[in-house]
């Protein structure tokens, strides 16, 4: 059976004359069978005009053909779920349990972590180096071409945990991967989580204030393991099907 890659990005003009620029509003993507792309292309759709963010200036919605043989299947990691008091707390929680993923990281994280909000994508992070990896440090890199094995149309709308569970889950196996820290970038979500092999997926279920609109990603990586080029190849043009097996 053929698939179709659904990718859709909204964005918004912000500033005028030199301040000006193209601030994101809203993304998803999905991996649907041929019968599913025109309900789940409606609901991207909707879900960008109705973001928290603001409405849209640019909606942009790609429409690709996958082919079965070119699919991975994963099953998920295992999920765990840490209740905090504060979103301090739960955000120290977060750089403990990857500084244990990653000797010498926790001291890093909160600059890291500030440099991630302007960008679009994600930071890659040597460990082994400390250096960025990203090709564009303005952009990041994105993970790209995955979905929830059996997600249904409605998914489309937002379901922030199959969405962030597929994520990790494919950040995880690509090649020299350690860790992933995450905080959403959407001011009406702030549960985040750490990931790995290793750890599985932490929720942490408040990691920011309710309203803050600042967010980022950082893949935590060892060019010891496999290079750069090996790692970003998979996270942005492997297609996989996540096969989610829990909720916390």
């Amino acid at each position: 059976m053929d698939y179709y890659s659904l990718k859709m990005r909204a964005s918004q003009h912000v500033g005028e004359g030199e301040n000006s620029h193209e601030q994101h509003i809203s993304g998803a993507e999905r991996i649907v069978s041929r019968d599913s792309v025109e309900a789940v292309c409606t609901a991207m759709v909707r879900r960008a005009m109705t973001h928290s963010k603001g409405d849209p200036d640019f909606i942009n919605v790609k429409i690709e053909k996958v082919h079965e043989s070119d699919i991975q299947i994963l099953k998920s990691l295992p999920v765990t779920r840490i209740d905090v008091e504060t979103w301090q707390e739960g955000l120290e929680k977060a750089f403990e349990l990857v500084g244990e993923a990653a000797a010498g990281i926790r001291e890093k994280l909160p600059e890291l972590l500030r440099e991630t909000f302007p960008m679009r994508g994600a930071m890659l992070y040597d460990i082994a180096t400390g250096e960025r990896l990203e090709p564009d440090h303005a952009r990041g890199v994105r993970a790209t071409y995955m979905d929830a094995l059996h997600s249904s149309v409605v998914d489309s709308c937002k379901n922030h945990f199959n969405e962030a569970i597929v994520l990790a889950t494919k950040v995880a196996n690509a090649p020299g991967m350690v860790a992933e820290f995450c905080v959403s970038d959407d001011p009406n979500y702030i549960t985040g989580y750490v990931a790995s092999k290793e750890l599985g997926y932490v929720r942490i279920m408040k990691m920011k204030e309710m309203g803050d609109e600042n967010g980022g990603r950082i893949f935590l990586f060892d060019s010891r393991k496999a290079s750069a080029e090996e790692c970003i190849e998979y996270l942005q043009k492997k297609k996989v099907l996540v096969d989610v097996v829990g909720r916390t």
